[in-house]
Order: structure tokens, then sequence, then C-alpha cells
């Protein structure tokens, strides 16, 4: 009668780091969001889309900083104080 109640512990997996997530992806290139979110859906099937989404967001937000930095002007020398 105690095997009927006997409860097994069940494994869960530690939740992603959206870091985690989007250097996963980042080791693919994906060429659209489309193929990123198919890619993080792909490798990470246990997690909410909420959290797929999130990395999606921080992997957007990294490309336009590193886009911003490629294309913007290096900033103009001080002018000194007459």
């Amino acid at each position: 009668m105690a095997e009927a109640f006997r409860i097994e512990p069940l494994s869960f997996a530690a939740p992603a780091d959206p870091v985690k997530m989007v250097e996963r992806v980042l080791q693919f290139s994906p060429s659209t969001d489309a193929e990123a979110l198919k890619l993080l859906r792909a490798s990470f099937p246990g997690y909410p889309l909420s959290l797929r989404v999130a990395a999606l967001g921080l992997l957007m937000k990294r490309q336009s900083r590193t886009q911003v930095a490629a294309t913007s002007p290096d900033k103009p020398a001080a002018r000194g104080h007459r």
C-alpha cells in the first residue's frame, strides 16, 4: 500500500537564461527575426513563448546597438575655450 503513494521527484530543466538563449541563436546567424524565433522554439521547446520572445527582444537590442556603433561617426574633438 505504501508503494501506491510513493512520489518520485520530478526533474525540471533549470530555467534558461535569455542571454544563453541569445548565444545559442548567434551560433547560427539567422537572417530574420522569424528564423531566430524558430531556432529558439527548436532549441528550447519546453520553455514558454514569453521567455523565447524575451530572448528575441534581447537579440534585437544587441543587433541595434552594434548597428548604431558601426554607423555612427566618431565623436568630434572637443573645442578649446577662448
